[in-house]
């Protein structure tokens, strides 16, 4: 208790010899900055306080030399405000806003750059507003008050506007945004600037006279930028060529350009008529006599009079066509040359350089395009072959070309059967023997049938052969046969190949089976190694045989679902098979090994009842010796690697064992067996 009593006076002690700093709590910084230890009052000269890094108030320029108490009239130096207006009259009275800095910088009051500062406001001072008294438009100037201006034009320009009678503005009613017209950079108000760009004063419009074009009073709007309103004087005063009695248009721009009335031209490929060759050179009234309305743009109508003139050919006499385009062009009317394929019947070979009364006879319409038309008489004519007597066809095009007449050919792969072999060179009369207008046979039977029927090697006739003789022969020669007999489903293979087709095919070739049997049931009858009818082999001679030879027999027993391994592969197929081949003999090894398990004695077998599941200790290499895996029951380590009567007591099975009925007869629970808890077989 006087513990605590004693530390609540060191407190009221501490609280009364430190008082709070007098310069408010928003100081934090260590008082030896500004005071001396020895005299409290005493301020040094050279404090360690950096007003730039302790405040948000640089001291720059007039303000880094002034004492403190100029500003800091309080202890409290947090009261202090960073406001120039804090501590300067504002002598604009508020004209220009709060922001000093805008204008004057701490090292001087007076401000240098009043005309740089005047290019940031909202009035820049650009042409002649850069060299005028600030007087003129700062009426509080010498008061110091700049309070906001109008930045209009007309607000200083008025009487500028109203003065003006060149144009008169007021009568003019022109706008009041000077702007339009004059430029704020230029140094004289009669400079004017207006943007015509809607209709460029360019060439002839060039002109300095406003008024040229807008009459005085009429507010220079509602004027049109056609051409006729002001050049109508222009147009019917022109006689060469007469615009009026020619019915020119009045839309001037067609011929005439903006900087000059007389050199006129016009762009003829708007009309949709271009002019080409002959026609550009030509005067304007030679093909529009009749005004520049309505002119009509075929040909026929201008150069009737050459059409009707014209003999070589005679136009008029065999019906030419008035549309003179399919032959002339506009660069001469002598030159004429006919794009004959446009009729769809192009001129090609010996058609190229025959004249064109040669085929219209009757005139230029309806002229056929067939050959017969023409060829009549090609055809009647020809003997060789005779084309009546035979009935050709009347389409001359399947065996000749307009080249030449007597240099026919014909592509017989048209008709469906394109000729091949010895085909090509036989005459068409050896095949069309009834003309050909009846197609023959496309049959190689239909022509060949007597050399089918006296063919003996072999016989066909006799043989049965099909009449499809292409089977085997081609139409290059036909002692040259060849047959594939894949086509059939038995593909000759091995010994089949060299064999005469006779040796099975005896003397017909359809019902023929593909069983081996059928034909090597003599071979499967005389076989005495292994004798196969007595011990009854399977008629499927592909189980064991091949192609190629009969006695190089082998058989893939693990097709029958018992592989051969071992000691299997070496004894003779009898040695399980005793009683033939027909039923398969067990796959059990106890079934053929029954006399093995029985007299084997080492241990015995029979007399312990071994399972007769022999895989489990014996494999298919060797009877002796046998293994059996004791180490996934219980693995036979130490003492426990003797005989298998010791622990397996019960004879007839294996599965019964006992730890404690013969060896461990004396330990602690003789009534349980060792097993249950020693697994391993050891003590533990």
């Amino acid at each position: 208790m006087r513990f605590l009593s004693f530390i609540i006076f060191l407190l009221a002690i501490t609280v009364n010899i430190f008082p709070q700093s007098p310069h408010g709590k928003d100081l934090k910084i260590d008082c030896a900055y500004c005071h001396e230890s020895s005299n409290w009052k005493t301020i040094p000269k050279h404090i360690k306080f950096d007003h730039n890094k302790e405040t948000s108030f640089k001291l720059t320029g007039e303000h880094a030399e002034v004492d403190c108490q100029s500003c800091h009239k309080s202890l409290i130096f947090s009261e202090v405000k960073t406001e120039c207006i804090s501590c300067h009259k504002d002598v604009h009275q508020n004209s220009l806003g709060p922001n000093c800095e805008k204008c004057h910088t701490t090292n001087t009051w007076i401000v240098a750059n009043i005309i740089q500062i005047h290019q940031n406001s909202r009035f820049p001072l650009v042409g002649v507003h850069l060299n005028v008294d600030c007087r003129s438009c700062h009426s509080g100037y010498e008061n110091l008050y700049f309070p906001p201006q109008s930045v209009s034009c007309f607000s200083c320009h008025a009487k500028q506007y109203y003065a003006t009678t060149a144009p008169n503005h007021v009568q003019s009613n022109f706008s009041t945004n000077c702007l339009d017209c004059h430029s704020m950079t230029s140094f004289t108000w009669g400079a004017s600037n207006f943007n015509h760009s809607f209709f460029p004063l360019v060439g002839g419009h060039n002109i300095a006279d406003c008024f040229s074009c807008h009459a005085p009073g009429t507010n220079f709007k509602g004027l049109t930028t056609d051409c006729y309103p002001c050049h109508k004087q222009q147009y019917l005063a022109a006689k060469n060529p007469d615009h009026v009695q020619a019915k020119f248009p009045t839309t001037c721009q067609d011929c005439h350009n903006i900087y000059s009335f007389t050199q006129a031209t016009f762009n003829h490929n708007t009309t949709g008529f271009p002019l080409t060759g002959a026609h550009a050179s030509v005067s304007c009234q030679s093909c529009h006599t009749a005004g520049y309305t309505n002119t009509p743009t075929d040909c026929y109508s201008c150069h009737s009079k050459d059409y009707a003139a014209t003999t070589d050919p005679n136009h008029v006499a065999q019906g030419f066509p008035h549309d003179c385009s399919q032959c002339h062009s506009t660069t001469s009317w002598g030159d004429a040359n006919f794009d004959h394929s446009t009729t769809g019947f192009a001129l090609t070979g010996a058609h190229a350089s025959v004249s064109c009364q040669s085929c219209h006879t009757a005139g230029y319409t309806n002229t056929p395009s067939d050959c017969y038309s023409c060829h009549s008489k090609d055809y009647a004519g020809t003997t060789d072959p005779n084309h009546s007597a035979q009935g050709f066809s009347h389409d001359c095009s399947q065996c000749h070309s307009t080249t030449n007449w007597g240099s026919a050919n014909f592509d017989h792969s048209t008709t469906g059967f394109a000729l091949t072999g010895a085909h090509t060179t036989t005459t068409c009369n050896s095949c069309h023997t009834s003309g050909y207008t009846t197609p023959p046979p496309t049959t190689c039977y239909g022509c060949h049938q007597p050399t089918y029927q006296n063919t003996t090697n072999p016989s066909h006739t006799a043989a049965g052969l099909p009449q499809t003789c292409q089977d085997c022969h081609a139409t290059t020669n036909w002692t040259q046969s060849t047959f594939n007999h894949a086509t059939t489903g038995f593909t000759l293979t091995g010994a089949h190949v060299s064999l005469d087709c006779s040796s099975c095919h005896k003397g017909t070739v359809t019902g023929l089976t593909t069983d081996c049997y059928s034909c090597h049931s003599q071979d499967y009858a005389n076989t005495t190694n292994p004798p196969h009818s007595t011990q009854g082999f399977p008629h499927d001679c592909s189980q064991c045989h091949s192609t190629t030879d009969w006695t190089g027999a082998t058989f893939d027993h693990s097709t029958t679902g018992f592989p051969l391994t071992g000691a299997h592969t070496s004894v003779s197929c009898q040695s399980c098979h005793t009683t033939g081949y027909t039923t398969p003999p067990p796959t059990t090894c106890y079934a053929c090994h029954t006399a093995d398990y029985n007299n084997t004695t080492n241990p015995p077998h029979q007399s312990a009842g071994y399972p007769t599941d022999c895989t489990q200790c014996h494999t298919t290499t060797a009877w002796t010796p046998s293994t059996f895996y004791h180490t996934s029951y219980f693995p036979l380590t130490g003492s426990h690697n003797t005989a298998c009567a010791n622990c397996h007591q019960t004879i007839s099975n294996f599965a019964i064992h006992s730890c404690n009925a013969v060896c461990h007869k004396d330990a602690h629970h003789q009534d349980e067996d060792c097993y249950n808890c020693h697994k391993t077989g050891s003590g533990d």
